[in-house]
């Protein structure tokens, strides 16, 4: 940087551009900093999340092999407390796990059906388009005749 002008007025302190360009510097520098750290928390806001992600998939895993084994011991537990074959047990366990299927899918379709859409946001709409209408335009309509063409979509 080229400095044409003097870094010291006559009284021995820095002239008014010295301290300008200072300023200018100084808040260039704290802006870069502000950004570093916005970046080094960013990185570690990442870090924390991807971590936490990857546990919850593992968790999820899991919890679906628990399911299985659950389900194997209800069956075998069956077969052991009610003295039914194997397949017995397998229907009934499977029976049970459609009827909570069934049941679930039910109450989701009811759910379904009875929500609505932007009721208020509609009447609201509705309302606005009434009061709009009821004003009277200020201009009398143009002619067909003195239209301007419509502009050509390029």
């Amino acid at each position: 940087m080229v400095n044409s002008g003097p870094t010291t007025s006559t009284n021995g302190r820095p002239s008014l551009g010295t301290l300008v360009s200072g300023i200018t510097a100084e808040l260039r520098s704290l802006v870069r900093g502000e950004i570093e750290l916005a970046k080094a928390e960013l990185r570690a806001s990442l870090q924390a999340a991807t971590a936490g992600g990857a546990m919850l998939a593992v968790a999820a895993v899991v919890l679906g092999m628990v399911w299985l084994l659950v389900t194997w011991a209800a069956v075998y537990g069956l077969v052991e407390g009610a003295d039914l074959p194997v397949w017995a047990s397998f229907l009934i366990v499977a029976g049970v796990y459609l009827v909570i299927a069934i049941v679930l899918g039910v109450i989701g379709v009811y759910r379904l059906k009875r929500a609505r859409g932007p009721q208020i946001a509609v009447a609201e709409m509705q309302r606005t388009k009434q009061i709009v209408e009821s004003i009277p335009p200020n201009t009398p309509p143009v002619p067909e005749t003195v239209r301007v063409p419509p502009a050509y979509p390029f």
